[in-house]
């Protein structure tokens, strides 16, 4: 044996790399590994240990690399590993299944060196478990937004920050009458709505987007042959599934129909469905909004309470549905007699009420006037009257609606008496 000075200084230099090495190869976050012809490891760093589910590297050198193979893997992982010993190049990259020591399985990508000493394999382990992981569970995200999107009752567009129209599901391929989703990918979201609305859609789409908010519109909207339909529209940011760039998606419905419905059961609400003159919620909403407007601009307004003379002898006599004919015709006459802006209702069977805007009492009279003249021209077989009651309101009396409304029934009971 050779035991000269230059010898052991080799020695040492060499233990002093090895040990550099291991230092090394032990702060990596990949495995590293070597194997003998036999295959079984005979080199591993820490980061190969604990993806094969060990403590120390002990527990794992001398075992072969196909003991942490899962079954199913282990044929092509032999066949693969018999082809790169009696190559020159390195093999391509390999992934499998292994089963660590506590029985839990993992994937792992392999991608062995450049073959060394004859039969001997050394190459670097990456385990991707997580990463294949959330790759499944972003194909069943993606999945499920397509299942939703696809089945949701609404029209949903998907568009970048530039308004670029990225998707659109078969709702809004029906609600703005186009048969292919390529016709509209790319064009601008703007096109979809009405022209003489586009710059207020996009300065609410840019302050929603600013703010972090949900943006809720309702705006005239643009189908394929240009015919346009009201539409509910809402938007919000939203980040891409894979959490790259955000995107804005935008659900919209056609809303013709409701606001049509809405409309007809607001118009009942407060409209006596007889006379189609406005009823008692009518009145009262109308004229107390009225009454604000008079205080605060300091104007005036009349409240008229008109009742309808012999009512219960004319349904007595000749029916309810006379009654109800000259009822009409008590309601025409008001609205030929007063103006479009003045408030006309029936508050009752036989009750009337009118609130003439900006006319004083003297203004009021002649009016009162011609009212009972044109009910003379009604042609039934008895006379329609009406005692009419009037309260002028003025700045100098701070009343509600219901008490002008009290004192008119007051004056109106006045005039009945003196018949």
């Amino acid at each position: 044996m050779n035991n000269s000075p230059a010898n052991s200084n080799e020695r040492l230099k060499n233990a002093q790399e090895i040990s550099e090495f291991s230092s090394f190869a032990d702060s990596l976050n990949d495995g590293l590994y070597a194997t003998d012809p036999a295959g079984r490891l005979i080199y591993v760093n820490l980061a190969l240990v604990k993806i094969l589910g060990g403590e120390k590297p002990e527990e794992i050198i001398g075992r072969s690399f196909l003991d942490f193979i899962e079954p199913s893997y282990k044929e092509v992982m032999k066949q693969r590993y018999k082809a790169y010993q009696h190559s020159s190049v390195p093999s391509s990259l390999i992934t499998v299944r292994i089963i660590r020591k506590d029985g839990s399985t993992g994937m792992i990508e392999i991608r062995p060196g450049a073959p060394g000493h004859p039969g001997f394999s050394r190459g670097v382990v990456r385990d991707i478990t997580e990463i294949r992981r959330t790759e499944t569970q972003l194909r069943e995200t993606e999945s499920l937004y397509q299942s939703i999107v696809e089945l949701s009752p609404d029209a949903i567009v998907l568009s970048n920050l530039e308004g670029a129209i990225l998707d659109f599901n078969e709702k809004a391929l029906k609600l703005f009458n186009y048969d292919r989703k390529e016709s509209v990918l790319g064009q601008w979201i703007g096109s979809f709505v009405a022209p003489s609305e586009q710059k207020a859609m996009e300065v609410l789409i840019i302050d929603a987007i600013q703010k972090g908010e949900r943006l809720y519109s309702e705006v005239n909207l643009v189908r394929s042959d240009g015919s346009t339909f009201l539409g509910e529209v809402s938007a919000k940011l939203l980040g891409t599934i894979n959490g790259e760039k955000p995107l804005l998606m935008i659900l919209a419905r056609d809303i013709t129909e409701r606001k049509a419905t809405e409309d007809q059961l607001r118009a009942l609400s407060v409209t006596d469905p007889l006379t189609k003159l406005f009823n008692r919620r009518g009145v009262t909403l109308a004229a107390e909004q009225e009454l604000r407007h008079t205080k605060r601009t300091g104007g005036v307004l009349t409240v008229m309470f008109m009742d309808l003379n012999g009512m219960k002898k004319i349904n007595d006599t000749y029916g309810h549905d006379m009654g109800d004919s000259v009822l009409v015709s008590v309601a025409q006459a008001l609205r030929e007699t007063f103006r479009d802006s003045d408030i006309i209702g029936r508050i009752g069977g036989d009750e009337f009420v009118t609130v003439a805007l900006n006319a004083a009492m003297e203004t009021v009279e002649p009016m009162i006037t011609r009212l009972r003249e044109n009910l003379l021209n009604c042609d039934y077989p008895f006379a329609v009257t009406l005692a009419c009651g009037a309260v002028e309101y003025g700045q100098e009396y701070d009343l509600s609606f219901s008490q002008l409304l009290k004192q008119a029934d007051s004056e109106m009971y006045n005039d009945k008496r003196q018949e």
